[in-house]
């Protein structure tokens, strides 16, 4: 080691830059050849064009957006709902709606009341049904029976008008078999029996005397008072 100190200390400045320049020259050269010589040579990797997936994956996509379309459409087609919205309206007219639309979105399709259109008499909260004629009535505008169903379904109409037929009261010293068939529960068996019992003994005095006859109990009479008189 003294040795090669002595030898380095030998020479000039200059010398000594040189000598380590070149070892340095030669450990990179070396370690340039180590690396390269032990890394892997890249392998090619063929990638498939992107096309064909592209193609498939678009068709996926129209698939699937045709099957929710014919969905949504099926969809519509069971909910729809057409009124026929008539009178002061801007622009009367048959229209379609959603089932849980109200009367109010019925005038606003329909362009909004006219000027001569009396609000006082419309529900707007009223919801809408299938096979409906909305009439929209004009201030002093008399409105006929057949349309006193203002701003209401034709549903409700028709449950009204049962309710009217059911609570029709029949006179028990007058009525006949057809007459009291009309009666909730009452057939034409038990019909005969009143008519029979009414025969036999006489005018009922009142509608509690029902409960004379066969078959009908105090509920059943009880059931019936308000559809019955004497």
């Amino acid at each position: 080691m003294a040795r090669l100190i002595d030898w380095w200390q030998e020479f000039s400045w200059k010398q000594r830059i040189l000598v380590v320049a070149m070892g340095l020259a030669i450990l990179s050269v070396g370690w340039w050849l180590t690396v390269a010589r032990a890394s892997p040579e890249p392998v090619s990797v063929a990638i498939p064009p992107a096309t064909t997936n592209s193609v498939s994956d678009k068709s996926e996509r129209h698939s699937v957006r045709a099957t929710a379309s014919s969905g949504s459409q099926v969809s519509s087609h069971d909910t729809q709902v057409f009124v026929d919205v008539q009178g002061a309206v801007k622009h009367p007219g048959l229209y379609q709606f959603g089932p849980e639309m109200r009367v109010a979105d019925a005038i606003k399709t329909a362009g909004g009341l006219n000027g001569h259109a009396d609000r006082q008499q419309i529900n707007l909260a009223t919801r809408l049904t299938d096979q409906q004629q909305l009439y929209i009535p004009a201030k002093g505008e008399k409105v006929t029976e057949a349309r006193a169903t203002t701003a209401t379904s034709s549903a409700q109409a028709a449950g009204s008008q049962s309710a009217s037929q059911t609570t029709a009261v029949v006179n028990l010293n007058t009525a006949t078999v057809a007459d009291l068939q009309q009666l909730t529960g009452i057939g034409e068996k038990k019909a005969q029996k009143i008519v029979d019992f009414r025969t036999a003994h006489g005018a009922f005095k009142t509608v509690n005397d029902l409960t004379q006859v066969p078959g009908f109990g105090e509920k059943t009479v009880a059931n019936l008072q308000d559809q019955l008189t004497t």
